[in-house]
């Protein structure tokens, strides 16, 4: 008997020896991500009064700077006039998550856009349901990001820490916790579909596509990897497409929030060149003498390329110290370069390398009277 339970033992230990360890990116524990981390989803309640809202539309439709009105300003517009006789107070829902002690919460600028007053319901530490007062802190419209701030003396708050997006690979795990439909604390789970989407939604774009199913009121919300960490806040989802949504990146925010927190808007270079990326077709077409690398299609004047020397047509080859063969590493090198920082630019220019010296400038929010 003692023989043969030794042999069974024995037989076990081997089969666990032989048996291929757990790969990473495996499924996660979502149960154990969830306890950890539910407390940290906030529902975020904001509440549009009727006139300060016509006031905003209608500074919209008729504003001078940018002198262009669009489609979405006027459909805003008429569809809200109406609206006081019915909803003489307009509520919408997101989505939102604490990412410190101090009661600093990350959501989606177009959730709390036009907010004439704010709710943050969440669970603290010890289980109780809060209804807590919410502040506007900061606004980043160019990656739809935005900073509130709640009074952490008021309840015993559970942040959720900061991941790296940069460690997101296509097929790693999500999780995505927040209020789609009103529906609350909803969890879903998925894997990373795509990375660097760009979809002209707003300005500055580095989108993580994912099939954890998003919807409205999701919004604001993060995804979480396999450790529990934010790698990144949900934005959209592409309707009435299924199990297709995408989130701002950490590698888009996690640069700029101590300005956030103190100057209540990011501090981004801006050196004023459109890029595109060379490919074999571009090449031929262009008459290039390259097939790869960064082209110059454009130059502003007056900006910091100019002031500088580069000219359309550039390829870019280097970027402060760093070598670059996308359009996206460009970018993002210099929004993530402080405004006055000068940095060294190489670029092939007649089949020669030139390098140059712009100063970056800080990027400018576009001007708008409301």
């Amino acid at each position: 008997m003692r023989a043969t339970l030794v042999l069974t033992l024995a037989a076990c230990a081997a089969a666990q020896a032989a048996e291929p360890p757990r790969p990473p990116g495996g499924p996660p524990d979502v149960r154990a991500i969830v306890r950890q981390r539910g407390k940290a989803i906030a529902k975020l309640q904001t509440i549009e009064q009727y006139l300060p809202g016509l006031a905003r539309r209608t500074g919209r439709l008729l504003n001078p700077f940018p002198l262009r009105t669009t489609l979405k300003d006027a459909l805003s517009f008429v569809l809200f006039v109406p609206s006081a006789i019915f909803y003489p107070l307009r509520r919408h829902v997101g989505s939102g998550v604490v990412i410190d002690a101090e009661g600093h919460l990350l959501t989606n600028d177009h959730v709390v856009r036009g907010a004439d007053r704010l709710t943050v319901r969440l669970t603290d530490r010890e289980g109780i349901k809060r209804k807590l007062a919410g502040t506007l802190l900061a606004r980043d419209p160019h990656t739809d990001i935005a900073l509130v701030k709640i009074d952490p003396k008021q309840a015993p708050l559970v942040p959720a820490p900061i991941g790296d997006s940069h460690t997101v690979e296509l097929g790693d795990w999500v999780v995505a916790i927040g209020q789609p439909l009103n529906l609350t604390g909803s969890v879903t789970v998925g894997v990373v579909s795509g990375r660097h989407r760009r979809l002209g939604a707003n300005l500055i774009e580095d989108y993580i596509q994912i099939d954890a199913a998003v919807n409205p009121g999701n919004s604001g919300g993060p995804i979480l990897d396999s450790a529990g960490r934010i790698v990144g806040i949900v934005s959209l989802g592409l309707f009435p497409a299924n199990n297709i949504g995408f989130a701002v990146p950490t590698s888009l925010i996690t640069p700029f929030l101590d300005d956030l927190k103190a100057r209540r808007r990011p501090r981004r270079g801006y050196l004023g060149v459109s890029l595109r990326d060379i490919t074999p077709d571009l090449a031929e077409a262009r008459k290039l003498d390259v097939d790869r690398g960064v082209l110059i299609t454009r130059v502003r004047l007056f900006s910091p390329a100019a002031d500088a020397g580069l000219r359309r047509g550039d390829i870019v080859l280097w970027v402060a110290g760093k070598q670059v063969a996308k359009a996206r590493q460009v970018q993002m090198l210099v929004l993530r370069t402080r405004p006055g920082t000068t940095i060294p630019i190489t670029v092939r220019r007649k089949g020669k390398s030139v390098t140059l010296k712009p100063t970056l400038r800080p990027r400018r929010q576009p001007f708008r009277i409301l």
